[in-house]
């Protein structure tokens, strides 16, 4: 029967264009930042006040006051792709430990696999504050790590770790092949092993951290929607750039709100990839287009790439703007 045929035709071109996908994820491109993306001399000079950052790979980093750590999505692990195919992925907690020794809070933007696969290791380890949604506190529990030191949060609340006071956001997950929310539920707070895609989305949080006068907006979705931005504007604006395009329309909107005067892109990194292989960018991601259309609405506003485990340092607020914006890509 024709459409019999017409079924298994476009079976195979499903099956294919899959594989053709997979394919291009899995082979590792080493990707060298170009100079005019790298941090400025001045990012990259230690001073008094402010805060250190280190890049994590993925949308994942160390920030510091010289006190209290705080880690964003700390996921140094790189499951082999074919394992996704094989069964449950697990945490390098060996590299977790290297890259991540010390946390007092690890704040979750959500809970898919790119995103909170080492938490609970370096959780346990570190003695961490969890906070996140309930997705992620549970996932936490499943693996070994005591309530009171998990917290769930929504939008518009506020706490205080050490030196750093913290407000929570709600966005949403970009759209995979024309999902909304992928791979959506709540991961069960007595989870086993679990496949990659029962890591479970159930809300997109991100976070404002400010100490010794230094702010941060942890926003690593590319999407932005009217009135998300809940609280001040922040020096630095840490922002997604894969998934779905960084269009003139969100990138005003984050601008505006947050008013940074320093834009780092983020989870352009290749989770698909080996750690140790070095940093590889994410198939058909074009960053030179994404930093662009930031460039073309605010000159002022320098950018800059970070490369896996390299730290910047960040002045406070006052004196980034008493200093003026550093010239992009300044060597």
């Amino acid at each position: 029967m024709k459409w019999l045929k017409r079924l298994g035709l476009a079976a195979v071109v499903v099956l294919g264009v899959t594989l053709v996908g997979f394919l291009v994820a899995v082979r590792h491109v080493p990707f060298t930042i170009p100079p005019a993306d790298r941090p400025s001399a001045a990012l990259r000079t230690e001073t008094d006040g402010g805060l250190s950052l280190r890049y994590l790979g993925v949308s994942g980093y160390e920030v510091s006051d010289g006190t209290t750590v705080v880690l964003l999505d700390p996921t140094p692990t790189r499951p082999p792709p074919l394992t996704f195919l094989s069964g449950p992925i697990e945490p390098d907690e060996a590299l977790g430990a290297k890259e991540c020794p010390k946390a007092d809070v690890i704040l979750v933007n959500h809970t898919h696999y790119d995103h909170a696969l080492d938490v609970p290791a370096i959780a346990r380890r570190t003695g961490a504050l969890v906070v996140g949604s309930q997705s992620t506190v549970n996932l936490a529990r499943s693996r070994g790590v005591p309530a009171e030191k998990t917290r769930v949060v929504k939008a518009g609340d506020t706490l205080t770790v050490g030196g750093f006071d913290i407000v929570v956001g709600r966005s949403r997950h970009t759209d995979i092949a024309g999902i909304s929310e992928p791979m959506s539920g709540v991961v069960p707070v007595d989870a086993g092993k679990l496949w990659f895609w029962e890591y479970a989305l159930d809300e997109t949080l991100f976070y404002r951290l400010e100490a010794r006068g230094t702010s941060i907006w942890f926003h690593p979705t590319s999407t932005w929607a009217e009135g998300e931005i809940l609280g001040p504007p922040a020096g630095t604006l840490i922002v997604g750039v894969t998934g779905e395009a960084q269009t003139p329309a969100k990138a005003r909107g984050l601008l505006a709100a947050v008013k940074p005067r320093l834009v780092l892109p983020t989870h352009y990194d290749n989770f698909f990839q080996p750690w140790e292989k070095g940093l590889a960018k994410m198939p058909g991601l074009d960053l030179d287009k994404t930093r662009a259309v930031f460039d073309g609405l605010d000159a002022g506003t320098s950018w800059a790439v970070l490369d896996q485990g390299e730290r910047v340092f960040l002045p406070p607020d006052v004196a980034a703007e008493s200093a003026g914006s550093p010239e992009p890509g300044a060597p």
